[in-house]
């Protein structure tokens, strides 16, 4: 029965070229939109999870980085340096602010820090430094090299001029990259005096839960702990993509299935006389939905292989040409989309053996 499905199977050279590059096609474009995905999902959220603390006090319903604006007052700050339990209080201030570069407004969003205790700074610095002085600026890798940055060129923020003196990576958002000034500078681009953004806490051993219920108790604002913060940004990243990737995967399937189920269905049908003489000599109807399966699953196999081998060299050619899509490729989903071709495959096969096996053996020997 195997030997049947291959020969019918590399009879058509170039009917087999298409079942194969049919599903190639769609593991390569379902592996690619997952792993950027991922990457969405994981990079994005890569310098909040490194910054070092327990807690994230927020404006009450503003605790996402990139999609609300929290303002701290200071009569608030105060009652959350009086909470027993609290270790140590850092004050973070940064929002989403235009950059001027070579006469091209991009958005960026600007954090301040202070160089002495850097814990909101930029965490990798891969050239320069991140021992900034006021009127300097830290960049993301990913915003200096799509807008051909280095060291020493210069910046527009409003009507101040910044000085690059180092690029990090780390702090890619997609929508916009990190950029890092002194606090002072902060303080004079967003003009908010002794307002903060977000504080952040680091609770003494075994008090984190309490630091957070007192927190709470302050009409206001919102304490999160650091997992339950990287999660709710994380969580801005799925209701914005996740619809569209799903609907993008969805298209994905239905085409593989739709090649395959064509290419099959063309193959099995044009052999409709042969499957007949083996139904004469006896062949069951079980083993025929096995001649047909064989011949889909070797071709959803082998395209399978190849759609893997094409995005594992894709995914190494897009950060070259478009260095703010971070892919990542996790093992589940290599299996999940093996899974979804051995689906396709078996799909695909359901309307060209449901009409062999009715085929009716006498007829063969009619003419």
């Amino acid at each position: 029965m195997i030997s049947i499905a291959l020969r019918n199977l590399f009879g058509e050279k170039t009917r087999l070229l298409i079942s194969i590059g049919g599903v190639a096609f769609s593991v390569m474009l379902i592996l690619i939109i997952l792993s950027l995905y991922r990457g969405w999902q994981i990079k994005s959220t890569e310098y909040i999870r490194e910054v070092d603390t327990d807690i994230w006090v927020s404006q009450d319903g503003a605790s996402d980085i990139s999609s609300s604006a929290s303002i701290i007052y200071p009569d608030i700050a105060e009652e959350i340096e009086n909470i027993d339990g609290i270790a140590v209080v850092h004050k973070f201030l940064g929002r989403p602010n235009q950059l001027s570069i070579k006469d091209r407004d991009v958005n960026a969003y600007i954090v301040g820090f202070d160089i002495k205790d850097p814990i909101t700074g930029p965490k990798n610095i891969i050239e320069g430094t991140d021992k900034i002085h006021k009127g300097e600026i830290v960049v993301d890798k990913v915003l200096a090299k799509n807008n051909k940055l280095v060291i020493g060129d210069f910046i527009e923020i409003f009507d101040k001029t910044f000085k690059v003196a180092g690029i990090a990576e780390g702090a890619n958002m997609f929508v916009f990259q990190f950029s890092f000034v002194t606090m002072e500078d902060a303080k004079e681009i967003f003009n908010t005096g002794e307002l903060f953004t977000f504080y952040l806490l680091k609770a003494e051993p075994g008090k984190v839960d309490q630091v957070i219920d007192s927190v709470n108790g302050i009409k206001g604002i919102e304490a999160l702990s650091r997992e339950k913060f990287v999660e709710k940004n994380k969580r801005f990243i799925d209701e914005v993509f996740l619809p569209i990737i799903s609907v993008l995967v969805i298209i994905s399937i239905l085409v593989g299935t739709a090649v395959i189920g064509l290419t099959i269905y063309t193959a099995t049908v044009e052999k409709s006389r042969e499957f007949g003489v083996v139904k004469a000599l006896g062949a069951s109807n079980m083993q025929v939905y096995r001649i047909v399966f064989e011949q889909s699953l070797v071709s959803g196999g082998i395209g399978y292989v190849i759609g893997v081998g094409l995005t594992f060299v894709l995914l190494w050619l897009i950060p070259i040409f478009a260095p703010a899509f971070v892919t990542v490729v996790l093992v589940k989903d290599v299996a999940m989309v093996f899974v979804i071709s051995i689906l396709m495959s078996v799909v695909a096969s359901y309307t060209p053996v449901r009409r062999i096996v009715k085929i009716d053996p006498a007829l063969v020997f009619k003419s």
